[in-house]
């Protein structure tokens, strides 16, 4: 990076393995969760979809998938990214996270935007969120499957980038 970079703010990209287009990874580093443990019970209880969820170490949470970007919330909570074959998948930072109004999260993506699996969505301050006394688990749901398309997760267990979680 020159100088000139660095004045002007150039950030230097990073290049992501390539990811099949199938494939749902985790959205960071982290614990893969017992999604059953988490406090909402909507969440815990698979209401809105399959469901996995992450206790995240990162501060940036990465797309999960290869796809569209469909949902992006200005309060940088969550965000939704539609897979090629169709599957919709909604990814929400934190358990009523939208109560601090966008204070901790910068959202990094658009709606619209083409985006690769690993690719950062989010930044997280988790200092903010565990301050405001918020459950930090991140989980990742299936809101719109395809028909005929199983959608398994690998068991709770750590996790680092780009490792997939559906069987």
């Amino acid at each position: 990076m020159g100088l000139f970079d660095k004045l002007f703010g150039k950030k230097e990209t990073v290049e992501l393995p390539e990811i099949a287009d199938d494939a749902i990874i985790t959205l960071g580093n982290g614990e893969l969760i017992d999604v059953t443990t988490v406090s909402d019970a909507m969440f815990a209880e698979q209401v809105m979809g399959k469901t996995a969820a992450f206790k995240l170490t990162d501060k940036t949470v990465v797309s999960p998938a290869n796809g569209t970007v469909e949902v992006a919330f200005e309060t940088g909570h969550a965000f939704a990214v539609r897979m090629k074959d169709g599957t919709g998948i909604l990814v929400h930072i934190g358990i009523d996270t939208v109560s601090l109004n966008g204070k901790g999260f910068k959202m990094l993506a658009k709606v619209g935007q083409e985006v690769k699996a690993g690719q950062p969505m989010v930044e997280v301050n988790w200092n903010t969120v565990n301050n405001a006394g918020l459950d930090a688990s991140t989980m990742l749901i299936i809101t719109e499957p395809v028909e005929g398309k199983d959608y398994n997760f690998i068991d709770p267990q750590t996790v680092s980038d780009y490792q997939q979680i559906n069987k």
